[in-house]
């Protein structure tokens, strides 16, 4: 049986050498080279990715643990300290040196091309029966798409598969990220980790992150972020943190990230989805890298037990990853959708006021639902009487948070189109507000 991935993002790396020591045929395409292979910088992991389904860590002195994060209001009055124990801290990691640990570790059994651009699927009979890469085609009894959050190959799919095409509106953020050097002279701030809730009072995030090497982690993300925009939000970011310096040391790029809920949809006759081109990442914050190792076990585990690539086999891995982490996010993404849209000086009165606390952003930052018990309620109202109706609003979002987690979490055991159709409907009312 013939499996090829696009895209050698971790998922890919994983569920590959998983596949191809289990007896498939692998092979993995991917547009970059080996040397240039995801991004030249470090990005957050849990390490609960690599302990849950026994992957080998990262090698020593190429990831250090980060510190806890610290989110600031539109108004920049007050600042919120998460305060998480060690062990449930992020692993910062560098993304292309752990990429290429993966790729040697599995090159002896799968097939890697690298410098190789696929160009479409191959769609016969309303089946993906291949991709064709330099005008080849390539047949297969199963494409694996780790493209991204823009993904061309979804809108290749036959409507058939109702598989969402494209993101909606506030689904993805173009991010700007870059490390630069500290400036000479400043020193460290005593929060280290800032992330800058609709910063400037934009539907977006701002960070500044002062990392063990020396350098600072800045990221600018919005829906949209053209030169005014990118130029004012990294102007304010430098001087309510005098710690940036004018020099980049790496990044500077622009990246699409997405920050919504998993698809209902990532299966498809010859076709499956994973990574960010399924939406794997914590809305909050578009951290992904967890979900789609893990997801990759669950796809590569799926396929192994069943022998079989067929979709309604298939579509195991999909319960199994929605129950593992989908339905939570589905959840949070309903909680993210509620701060985009908020006003900037609702957000400054319900931290100034303690409404929102530091124990509920951690659950939204971790992927985590907000649930709050009879006695935190009656700490809720105490704290915000005087906006009523701002925090009855809240309460509402955090109810419908709740049920659509819930939900999500009833998924569909068996492929049944009439009731995974229903089910989508009910998720898209709770997260779309209809």
């Amino acid at each position: 049986m013939k499996i090829v991935f696009i895209g050698a993002g971790m998922a890919s790396l994983v569920a590959s050498e998983r596949l191809a020591r289990a007896g498939f045929d692998v092979s993995v395409y991917e547009k970059q080279t080996y040397d240039t292979l995801s991004y030249d910088w470090h990005d957050d992991v849990n390490r609960d990715a690599f302990d849950m389904f026994s992957l080998p860590l990262p090698k020593e002195g190429t990831y250090f643990t980060k510190r806890n994060w610290t989110f600031v209001p539109p108004a920049e009055r007050i600042e919120v300290n998460l305060n998480l124990p060690k062990e449930q801290l992020d692993w910062s990691t560098e993304r292309r040196l752990l990429a290429q640990q993966y790729v040697d570790r599995a090159k002896d059994v799968v097939d890697f091309h690298f410098g190789a651009k696929v160009d479409a699927l191959i769609v016969e009979s309303g089946k993906v029966k291949g991709i064709v890469v330099g005008g080849e085609k390539i047949y297969a009894d199963l494409v694996v798409d780790n493209s991204g959050a823009l993904s061309p190959f979804r809108a290749m799919l036959p409507d058939a598969a109702h598989i969402t095409k494209t993101p909606n509106e506030n689904e993805i953020f173009v991010a700007y990220r870059a490390f630069y050097k500290k400036a000479k002279g400043v020193e460290d701030p005593k929060n280290t980790n800032r992330a800058y809730l609709k910063h400037l009072g934009e539907e977006g995030i701002s960070w500044s992150i002062i990392d063990p090497a020396g350098t600072v982690n800045v990221l600018i993300g919005r829906a949209e972020l053209p030169k005014e925009t990118f130029d004012n939000a990294l102007s304010a970011l430098k001087r309510s943190n005098p710690i940036i310096g004018d020099e980049i040391v790496r990044g500077g790029i622009n990246c699409v990230i997405p920050i919504r809920y998993p698809l209902t949809r990532m299966v498809a006759d010859g076709y499956v989805a994973i990574g960010d081109a399924a939406f794997m990442t914590i809305p909050m914050i578009g951290s992904g890298i967890e979900n789609s190792m893990k997801a990759a076990c669950i796809l590569a585990d799926t396929i192994i037990e069943n022998r079989s690539v067929d979709k309604k086999d298939l579509w195991k891995y999909q319960v199994r990853y929605y129950r593992l982490r989908g339905a939570d996010h589905v959840g949070v993404d309903v909680l993210k959708r509620w701060l985009l849209g908020a006003k900037p000086s609702d957000l400054d009165w319900l931290f100034e006021k303690g409404v929102v606390d530091d124990g509920n952003m951690a659950a939204g930052a971790t992927g985590r639902l907000i649930v709050l018990s009879p006695k935190d309620l009656v700490q809720k109202v105490v704290r915000g009487y005087t906006r009523l109706p701002l925090l009855l609003r809240m309460n509402s979002m955090l109810m419908r948070s709740k049920k659509a987690a819930k939900i999500a979490k009833r998924i569909p055991e068996e492929y049944d189109e009439n009731m995974i159709a229903k089910w989508e409907t009910k998720i898209e009312k709770l997260v779309y507000h209809k």
